[in-house]
């Protein structure tokens, strides 16, 4: 399979998010027990960053999960989120007025289909106690 920057970005950013939230913990929780900040784990939960491959395994030991169960993971979100791409473009033989309703129609799926593929929780800090 070859792996794409854009949807690559994203299958990380949705394990790191569901990852996080299955462990019951939050952004700052997951930073003491990563030793990363929570700044960079917001961009890398936003799509802003590329986490580097010891930044991976620290966040794997984090999530109690070896490189390989997060590796598998992404692998298994990236066709996922490919074909959600393709089912979003827009045919370039559309007239503007059309094409300009059938964008503003699929990004208000767009963010239908974010919300429905990690879907909210209420984190909590995880103390250990």
């Amino acid at each position: 399979m070859e792996y794409k920057d854009h949807i690559l970005s994203e299958a990380i950013r949705l394990v790191f998010v569901e990852s996080r939230r299955q462990q019951g913990l939050t952004q700052s929780g997951l930073s003491i027990r990563s030793n990363i900040t929570r700044q960079f784990i917001s961009q890398v939960e936003v799509g802003k960053r590329l986490p580097s491959i010891n930044t991976l395994c620290a966040l794997a030991n984090a999530y109690n999960k070896s490189l390989s169960q997060l590796f598998h993971e992404v692998d298994r979100f990236y066709p996922l989120i490919e074909n959600k791409k393709q089912l979003f473009r827009i045919p370039p033989n559309i007239a503007a007025e059309t094409r300009r309703k059938l964008s503003e129609y699929i990004n208000n799926a767009k963010k239908q289909a974010d919300s429905a593929t990690v879907a909210p929780s209420a984190p909590q800090e995880n103390t250990g106690q």
